[in-house]
């Protein structure tokens, strides 16, 4: 009942900070999908977001996530990026993960006036998603339960550039940015420069440069394969920036698969999840609890299992792990919508693998208590 009566204030927005007794096996975020109300250029609007925040807390800093663009806009949902919302409000963060103008379930219509090759227009289609970006922080920093002073932009290929054109506007509205494969594109080949648009990247590479002198700290991910960002173009970009002033961490990961375009998918999690870390804790922001509670645990695992633990606590919530009762073998399951079929699908999986009773030992980075019962031949939970 506990548990009931918090899920239920906080989705009411309460504005005095919770004091509930959950167990282990309760949720420690939640989700609340929403047409949010937002004001764009005079015209009243509503985006799709999915609202990802801890079950209990006020004063939350507010994450706005954001996608890229699609040649079938009304398909690309904000749920799509369901699991770098679920980390974040896991990190205590409000997280909201939006849809463009157009996209997915949100009205009005897409914005994508960019000019053409030789007569490029950057500014106009960045200035335009920033606008969406700004209108929905706007509106976000309207609930009781965010902390109005601390927001976050994590945008993936056009949403990563349109942050920090959010970023670098007078009134400083984020405190800082985490841009994945950030860019934009017009006539672009894969994996190779087209000639004919070389004014158009260079009015990219100067509009990115000139956001540089909001001096916001930045996290900059790409990866050496993107398809539509080579690391030429990327260099050109950052080295414009920085020396604007901006202040940008930056990591070009090696090549990952055949589209290094996919950082953002929870597949390169445990890549960019660590980048992510060190630059939130850098910069005094919210982030993951260690993970220094398993040390018990992986001293009793094979070498085997402990790397598979290690890749678990890099994989993106909701997850659960599940040891058999002979201690032979770790399994878990990741990037579930909810904890609780987290635990269902490594039970099933631990069963089926092992074919051993077993018992789920960890829930997102929370060690249970009783995980040693989990190898001393206790009947399935």
């Amino acid at each position: 009942m506990i548990r009931r009566v918090c899920q239920i204030l906080a989705l009411v927005f309460i504005a005095m900070e919770l004091h509930c007794t959950a167990s282990a096996a309760d949720p420690t975020v939640v989700e609340e999908q929403t047409a949010l109300p937002v004001t764009i250029a005079g015209h009243a609007e509503q985006l799709e977001t999915l609202i990802v925040r801890p079950v209990t807390g006020t004063r939350l800093p507010i994450a706005l996530i954001v996608n890229g663009s699609s040649k079938e806009p009304r398909s690309l949902h904000a749920e799509g990026l369901a699991h770098l919302a679920h980390d974040f409000a896991h990190r205590g963060w409000l997280a909201a993960a939006i849809a463009w103008r157009g996209y997915g379930g949100s009205s009005g219509t897409v914005q994508n006036e960019a000019g053409t090759c030789i007569r490029p227009e950057v500014a106009r289609f960045l200035d335009a998603h920033a606008d969406d970006l700004e209108a929905a922080l706007i509106s976000l920093r309207t609930r009781p339960d965010v902390d109005r002073n601390v927001a976050l932009g994590l945008g993936v290929s056009i949403g990563g550039v349109s942050m920090l054109d959010l970023a670098a506007r007078p009134d400083r509205p984020l405190t800082a940015v985490v841009n994945v494969s950030g860019g934009l594109y017009h006539d672009a080949r894969q994996f190779e420069q087209n000639p004919a648009c070389g004014p158009f990247e260079a009015d990219l590479a100067g509009e990115v440069s000139s956001f540089g002198a909001a001096r916001v700290p930045t996290l900059w991910l790409y990866a050496e394969n993107d398809p539509w960002f080579r690391p030429e173009l990327v260099g050109r970009m950052l080295d414009g920036y920085r020396g604007s002033g901006g202040k940008a961490d930056f990591t070009m990961f090696p090549p990952i698969g055949t589209d290094g375009h996919t950082l953002f998918k929870w597949a390169a999690n445990d890549l960019t999840e660590p980048k992510i870390e060190d630059f939130l804790r850098a910069n005094a922001l919210p982030a993951m609890e260690g993970t220094e509670a398993f040390g018990s645990l992986m001293s009793t695992l094979a070498a085997r299992d402990r790397s598979s633990v290690e890749d678990y606590l890099r994989a993106p919530t909701e997850k659960a792990l599940a040891l058999p009762s002979d201690g032979n073998g770790a399994y878990w399951n990741f990037a579930s919508r909810s904890i609780e079929d987290a635990r269902q699908q490594a039970l099933a999986h631990c069963r089926t693998a092992s074919g051993k009773p077993c018992r789920i030992v960890a829930e997102n980075r929370n060690l249970l208590p009783t995980w040693r019962d989990a190898l001393a031949g206790y009947s399935d939970r």
